[in-house]
């Protein structure tokens, strides 16, 4: 029988930490093209998350001018801000979500860079299904029923 993790932010921080990797595993080897296609080359990104698994209240990753995209330590140039890690991992996976929302209402906050933020943001579709299959692969792996919006 799998544990099913209810909560985003329950996620255990070993789970949360190799589907990011997984996710970055994932675009790298499918998408780089396209990234650098788009203009992410060079870019990095640091997402604001208080309630985020791990406890360090935030994550940052960034796109290397060939596209690969890796996890970082330390804040990226362009910076966002959630009020809650299930509304980031919604805002990633939820096709559904009107993404507007959470920018008018101040749940989604992009504190610096918004051309960067809508850069990668014309990607979504991208994003989320690599989202969807390291979610997947996390799930496999770790036999967990993780918290999913699609």
């Amino acid at each position: 029988m799998k544990t099913r993790i209810a909560r985003p932010a329950d996620t255990p921080p070993e789970i949360y930490e190799y589907w990011h990797r997984r996710w970055c595993e994932i675009l790298t080897q499918n998408h780089r093209q396209a990234f650098v296609d788009a203009g992410l080359a060079g870019m990095s990104f640091t997402e604001r998350v208080p309630d985020a698994p791990g406890g360090k209240g935030y994550f940052s990753y960034a796109f290397s001018r060939d596209g690969s995209v890796q996890f970082m330590e330390g804040e990226g140039r362009a910076i966002a801000a959630y009020d809650s890690y299930e509304l980031g991992l919604r805002m990633l996976s939820d096709a559904t979500l009107d993404l507007a929302e959470p920018l008018a209402d101040g749940r989604f906050r992009m504190l610096s860079r918004p051309g960067d933020w809508q850069t990668l943001m014309s990607l979504l579709p991208v994003l989320r299904n690599a989202c969807r299959q390291a979610i997947e692969d996390a799930e496999r792996t770790f036999g967990v029923e993780l918290p999913k919006y699609w």
